[in-house]
């Protein structure tokens, strides 16, 4: 299939968990797990162009929010980055010869549950398929994330809100819920998927039945926030006490929803009201253990692939805890050049 463009962007957002339940561990060491995926403004971007022969990846990391330094985080080795990941299968799949240039720009914490990693393949799936023609429908899109690794499908799905069950590969998109504002507090400490995933179910009493999940059709915040739970909080509350202490006070500010995501370590809280975020973001930010607390807007579209021309986002930049709007823009932390790797 012929090339219909020679570059092209996508930029990839964060997601929260609204609740998420393990429900069985596998004999493979993984895990089935029923959660609500919302997509949250907070983006890294994935830019696709046709190049030499092989695929080769660049990473920057954006600059950071004015007072927040570097929330970014270990981003591993490179030849293990899920973009890669992702340009691999969608080779695999299609059986297209790769030749392509690939740059990955960070703004989304590493190990901090917010799925940039996830996010990032999906890009990078998306983006080849607009660059190729679009080879893959969007169900072969969603199957190729799935084979990947767990939360990818969601990223793939494009859809804003969904229930996912088993590894977050089954998919129920639901209605956008009202725009709102999500204060994400970014803690110094991050947390091991794998042994989040290995010492949260020793504590549970598996296989445990799916919820409940009568309500659920209503597009409100306030009905979701009845069922708001995560399985992760008993460990890593116990294990970093002070994210215990942001959750609390999210939810002493007033918000809808106040949780860990994912397995950890940030903590967010759901508002109606901008300025509400914005006086909540301040207070997390005063605690010694958060390194940023950023307000950025919950998504009801998801954003679509692009001519890349040096793309913007596809929504504002998030604020700092100061309540000053951040300068989020592709760049270097100060004395780091971009990394980049030829793959064969």
């Amino acid at each position: 299939m012929t090339t219909t463009m020679t570059s092209v962007s996508v930029a990839c957002p964060a997601k929260v968990n609204l609740f998420l339940r393990i429900l069985a561990r596998e004999d493979s060491g993984y895990h089935q797990i029923e959660t609500l995926f919302q997509a949250v403004g907070l983006f890294d971007r994935v830019a696709a162009r046709a190049g030499p022969r092989g695929i080769s990846l660049s990473v920057d990391r954006a600059a950071p929010a004015p007072g927040a330094g570097d929330i970014i985080g270990d981003l591993g080795h490179p030849d293990t980055n899920t973009v890669l990941t992702g340009a691999r299968a969608f080779f695999a799949v299609t059986g297209i010869e790769p030749a392509v240039s690939l740059v990955l720009t960070k703004r989304i914490p590493a190990g901090t549950g917010l799925g940039g990693g996830s996010s990032d393949a999906a890009g990078a799936l998306i983006a080849l398929n607009a660059l190729h023609g679009s080879p893959l429908g969007r169900q072969e899109l969603v199957e190729t994330g799935g084979r990947i690794g767990s939360d990818i499908p969601f990223f793939c799905a494009r859809h804003p809100t969904a229930l996912a069950w088993g590894r977050g590969d089954r998919l129920l998109p639901r209605l956008s819920l009202p725009a709102a504002h999500a204060v994400l507090a970014v803690p110094r400490d991050r947390v091991s998927t794998a042994a989040a995933y290995g010492e949260a179910s020793a504590g549970l009493t598996l296989p445990a039945r799916s919820a409940l999940l009568h309500g659920l059709e209503a597009s409100d915040w306030r009905r979701l926030g009845a069922f708001q739970s995560n399985d992760f909080e008993r460990v890593a509350f116990r294990r970093h006490p002070r994210l215990r202490e942001v959750r609390d006070i999210l939810e002493r500010e007033g918000a809808l929803i106040a949780r860990l995501t994912g397995s950890g370590s940030a903590v967010y809280g759901i508002f109606a009201g901008e300025d509400a975020a914005h006086a909540a973001a301040r207070r997390v930010g005063e605690n010694d253990g958060v390194v940023a607390a950023l307000v950025v807007p919950t998504l009801t579209a998801m954003p679509k692939p692009v001519p890349d021309a040096g793309a913007q986002d596809d929504a504002p930049p998030p604020s700092t805890a100061s309540g000053n709007r951040a300068t989020i823009r592709a760049g270097r932390c100060r004395g780091e050049q971009p990394r980049t790797w030829p793959v064969v």
